[in-house]
């Protein structure tokens, strides 16, 4: 076992499958992260425009950023900011949220219809074209590019476990994506004030902190993302911390991590962790604040595809859901309305104007669900770690 996350280059399909193969069921058994080298549509020419747009947006007056605003149409797509006194967490992120542009199914507090069905579909809140022309159509460009390796990707998976690839899409299609993607800013240390910067460097140093927003995905199957300085960490083969590269350098200076231009960081989610029953973990990762250099910041471009909403995760292979307290997952959860309940609890500017019953319904059971699947997941992040030891011992 490698002490760096596994690296799975995408032309090994074309010129020695059984190696791309053997190089991903390795990556999600003994890791639960990947880097995808070679991504289609990601190469290092686009992700430099991508990063260009984004810090276009994000350089641009509040004021502007401000007029479209998350919490100005229900439906979880817009500009966001927050701050520690906001999260808990130490960190200062603005984002941008969007996803495919539709229209709404119904009202959104029809309740005639699930809670899902009316708030993920909606339009994209975008922000006005003639400041930032270039903005809107690099992002659906990026949209695009990430479900068409996703979709793709997710076949190769469940093929990987040694299943059916047609049952990945029993719960993943194109005329029913459920998704949720953002542009994330973060700054460093020194955005912080002064006083509480010490305390939030002595909180990175443990190994889990309520303070440092160390947390698995749970809703998604995967999830892709692209990031331009360093500060991604995840709880790797080894059961510790392990940095994460950079898929695009956008500035000189020293990275501290490595750079693989034009790869896909690749993460895996609760989702595929239920599918598969655990044989692949849902992975414990965070934004470690205090790597992104002093007076910088981070841009990070994540992709979750969650599955279709209505009914359980059946195992793929199998015929009906497992009530199974190892990965956190028992038969007859409300999956839509808890992937609602997690952005809610997110978006508190949002979930105050539009949700704030629904929520107040949900939280509860949210917390739970929640609770068990990253305890199930640290879990697996564990035995890797004893077998990462014992394989060491023995050789």
């Amino acid at each position: 076992m490698t002490k760096e996350i596994p690296t799975v280059d995408w032309h090994d399909l074309e010129k020695d499958r059984e190696k791309f193969m053997e190089g991903l069921r390795y990556a999600l058994a003994e890791c639960g992260f990947l880097i995808l080298a070679n991504a289609p549509g990601l190469k290092d020419e686009f992700q430099q425009q991508a990063f260009k747009e984004a810090r276009n947006f994000f350089d641009a007056p509040l004021d502007f950023k401000r007029a479209s605003a998350l919490q100005n149409d229900p439906y979880v797509r817009g500009y966001s900011e927050t701050t520690p006194s906001d999260s808990g967490y130490g960190q200062v992120i603005e984002s941008f949220q969007y996803g495919f542009d539709e229209e709404p199914l119904c009202a959104h507090d029809d309740e005639s219809y699930p809670l899902h069905a009316r708030f993920f579909r909606g339009p994209n809140t975008w922000p006005e074209a003639e400041k930032v022309p270039g903005f809107r159509p690099f992002l659906e460009s990026l949209n695009k590019a990430y479900h068409n390796i996703t979709l793709e990707l997710g076949e190769l998976i469940v093929e990987s476990l040694g299943e059916d690839p047609s049952e990945f899409r029993e719960y993943f299609n194109l005329d029913e994506p459920y998704l949720f993607a953002s542009l994330n800013h973060n700054f460093s240390l020194d955005s912080i004030s002064a006083d509480k910067q010490e305390t939030i460097r002595q909180e990175y140093e443990k190994f889990m902190s309520p303070v440092t927003g160390a947390h698995i995905d749970g809703p998604p199957f995967l999830a892709l993302l692209i990031n331009d300085r360093p500060g991604l960490q995840v709880v790797a083969g080894e059961g510790q911390w392990m940095n994460a590269p950079v898929t695009c350098r956008t500035a000189e200076g020293d990275y501290e991590v490595p750079v693989i231009p034009g790869s896909v960081i690749v993460n895996t989610g609760g989702a595929l962790m239920h599918l598969s029953e655990g044989r692949y973990s849902a992975t414990v990762h965070r934004v470690n604040t205090t790597m992104i250099p002093k007076g910088e910041s981070r841009v990070s471009m994540p992709y979750f595809l969650l599955p279709t909403m209505n009914g359980d995760l059946v195992p793929f292979g199998k015929s009906k859901a497992s009530d199974n307290e190892e990965i956190g997952y028992n038969e007859g959860r409300d999956r839509g309305a808890n992937s609602a309940a997690n952005l809610m609890r997110t978006y508190p500017k949002l979930r105050r104007r539009w949700w704030a019953k629904e929520f107040d319904a949900l939280k509860a059971a949210h917390q739970k669900e929640e609770r068990k699947e990253t305890e199930a997941a640290l879990k697996l992040a564990t035995e890797r770690g004893e077998r990462f030891k014992h394989k060491q011992n023995s050789e």
